[in-house]
């Protein structure tokens, strides 16, 4: 039970896009925790991608839960499409500047979990207001918009303040942590006090199956 002990959410985003629902399949049969969709508008990042019409068929297809990365400008404008279509955990930007309590309230108020992003360039204090309402903290690792960079180190320092701030408040979020994570790091990333990993071109490459590539990421951290 592998994955009951180190969580890693394939990014769809590095698929192959002819064979989403193949990689999907093979990603849930290879022990991932959850899928995670990242979707971008072309203004809060440069990049186009999903819109919330492949939540449904992802939710048709795999019987482990779809988060929703929201890299978008007006996440409260477009939030209903998402949750409309069976996203389990939706994930928004603490950088787009919308109500994040309102915001928050209303995702749980749909039995969807919400999750708060922050990108690498904003402090970490300035979520602490909000550790109380969100059910989840994506700490981003990269430069949002862009798959394949690699993992900025100092970011680990923000999930060792979320982890020592958890402990000390007694609060139960979750602390993802998104971008650039690999077999040469994802140790160093789970012992700094990450509860899930998204791993993008660590697991969809046209090196390696999927298969394969899951199994060297548990490998790793099974001889850490």
């Amino acid at each position: 039970m592998k994955n009951k002990l180190y969580k890693i959410a394939p990014s769809i985003l590095a698929a192959d896009p002819l064979n989403i629902e193949r990689d999907s399949l093979l990603a849930e049969k290879s022990g991932a925790y959850r899928l995670s969709v990242d979707v971008m508008d072309g203004h809060f990042v440069s990049d186009i991608t999903f819109g919330s019409n492949i939540i449904s068929k992802l939710k048709k297809l795999i019987n482990i839960p779809v988060e929703v990365h929201l890299m978008i400008s007006n996440p409260d404008q477009q939030i209903d499409n998402f949750i409309n279509t069976g996203a389990d955990v939706i994930t928004f930007h603490f950088e787009t500047g919308v109500d994040i309590s309102n915001l928050t309230q209303y995702i749980k108020s749909k039995n969807v979990k919400a999750g708060l992003a922050i990108s690498p360039d904003t402090k970490i204090e300035n979520l602490t207001p909000y550790l109380k309402e969100i059910d989840e903290v994506t700490v981003m690792t990269v430069i949002p918009g862009k798959g394949g960079q690699s993992l900025i180190p100092d970011c680990l320092k923000k999930i060792q303040f979320l982890t020592e701030f958890r402990k000390k408040e007694s609060n139960d979020f979750l602390i993802q942590v998104d971008g650039g994570v690999k077999k040469d790091n994802i140790t160093h990333v789970f012992n700094a006090g990450a509860d899930i990993v998204v791993a993008g071109t660590a697991v969809f490459n046209n090196h390696s199956t999927v298969e394969h590539s899951m199994n060297a990421l548990f490998d790793k951290l099974k001889v850490s």
